[in-house]
């Protein structure tokens, strides 16, 4: 039963109090008339026909408090709770309230801005502002009327629904700061990836200059000494064979180290 107040408009001003007691001193018969008509639509609840009366009467006086808190009233049953909202907020603008009157046009404000920030929670924060609103509203309300129970449940509700949007926002701003974090991480061993692949390259760059150096010795060599035995030439060749070999070995060594680096980079990431 208590989860229906939430939902609820205060009826109390609905079908007698809903048109308040207390009379603006001067208000046209024409407007009194076309709120009264508008009344009768709303008990049939035909909402829409309602709301269109309460327009037409205020366009004779927008100042006449019942006609802008019933048009609130019409459009939170039609589930325009933005709209509701703006028209509670315009019948709080009238001097004259009385105690009644600001409770309840600040508890159904309350309502309409509790309506609206469940309908646009996402769960990452979004009716955050709606909530804060009808916790202030419900407080306005029962500055009026203190005691009254429907005004403190859907305060304590209201609480309730902000704190939890606020964790979600929160929570969505850590895993957001997470996220970049992450991002930093993986770009920064992209570019240890990269700088170890340009060693590499330079290395084996080095490595074929050193090659092409030493062939060119021996080349010199050889023209140098022309008449140099052919074991000799053998030997030498052999040696510069051996040379080769073992920079391919110290080459793919230092290839190894490099792919080893990476296969353990991805492994530390991915976990």
């Amino acid at each position: 039963m208590k989860k229906q107040i939430i939902f609820t408009l205060l009826f109390a001003t609905l079908c007698g109090s809903i048109f308040a007691q207390q009379k603006p001193k001067k208000v046209a018969k024409e407007v009194r008339t076309e709120t009264r008509a508008g009344n009768k639509a709303y008990n049939k609840k035909h909402y829409t026909d309602a709301e269109a009366t309460y327009r037409k009467a205020l366009t004779k006086d927008s100042t006449y408090y019942k006609t802008q808190y019933n048009l609130g009233n019409a459009l939170y049953r039609e589930g325009n709770y933005a709209g509701a909202a703006e028209r509670f907020g315009k019948a709080l603008e009238t001097p004259t309230l009385s105690k009644r009157e600001r409770h309840n046009a600040h508890h159904n404000l309350g309502n309409a801005h509790l309506q609206k920030g469940m309908k646009e929670r996402d769960g990452q924060g979004g009716g955050m502002q709606d909530f804060q609103q009808a916790v202030k509203n419900y407080q306005e309300a029962l500055k009026a009327d203190p005691k009254n129970k429907d005004t403190k449940y859907n305060l304590s509700y209201a609480k309730k629904l902000l704190a939890q949007t606020q964790q979600q926002q929160q929570q969505q701003q850590n895993q957001g700061g997470g996220q970049n974090d992450q991002q930093k991480q993986d770009q920064n061993k992209d570019q240890q990836n990269k700088d170890q692949q340009n060693k590499d390259q330079q290395n084996k760059d080095q490595n074929n200059q050193n090659n092409q150096n030493k062939d060119q010795q021996n080349k010199d060599q050889q023209k140098k000494q022309p008449n140099q035995p052919k074991d000799q030439q053998k030997k030498d060749a052999e040696r510069l064979l051996n040379a080769v070999k073992n920079n391919e070995k110290n080459t793919m060594k230092e290839h190894q180290k490099a792919l080893e680096s990476k296969v353990d980079s991805r492994i530390e990431k991915d976990w």
